[in-house]
């Protein structure tokens, strides 16, 4: 996957973050960033420039998604029978997506897996839907922790199994953005 460059990482963070940000509010944090390779000294930030990372970021991220799900060999086909259902389907993909998450299902295990983009470690975990055993708890904890950080999400004090609580994670990111 490409790595994002240092203003494609500030403004995807601040997006997903905070999902109602404007290009001016995004342009005002460039313009803050302490980093000085995202621009030059003394030079402003204009919103085309902002607007371009911003499409250049999501475009890396879904392609760098949509790639592990095809190597995975996930089926991402919509499941639902009616055409109403599809179309909220279908806007709830599109808003997962936008907040580098994918999910598909891989018959080989019978399991939903999910494509999380971290941006800390510009880097695609999958993680696919289990029940927990000790062995793999910590590291389930761990991207649990990394996503909702990076959502700008509280962590969570609910004592259920990492499925739920992922779950539960996402439905939280979806009602941000409906």
């Amino acid at each position: 996957m490409k790595k994002l460059s240092d203003s494609e990482f500030i403004v995807i963070s601040e997006i997903f973050r905070k999902p109602s940000i404007t290009l001016n509010e995004l342009a005002e944090v460039l313009e803050n960033a302490k980093n000085r390779k995202v621009r030059e000294p003394d030079k402003a930030v204009d919103l085309r420039s902002v607007s371009k990372f911003k499409s250049v970021g999501y475009k890396k991220i879904r392609e760098g998604l949509e790639k592990l799900a095809t190597d995975f060999r996930l089926d991402l086909s919509l499941q639902a029978d009616n055409p109403e259902e599809k179309k909220e389907e279908e806007s709830i993909n599109h808003i997962l997506l936008r907040n580098g998450i994918l999910r598909g299902f891989d018959f080989r295990a019978n399991a939903m897996v999910y494509l999380f983009y971290i941006l800390e470690e510009q880097s695609i975990l999958p993680w696919q839907a289990h029940h927990c055993r000790p062995e793999c708890e910590t590291d389930c904890n761990h991207i649990l922790d990394s996503l909702r950080s990076e959502h700008g999400l509280p962590s969570t004090n609910i004592q259920l199994e990492v499925l739920e609580l992922i779950e539960i994670t996402i439905k939280e990111i979806i009602a941000r953005e409906t």
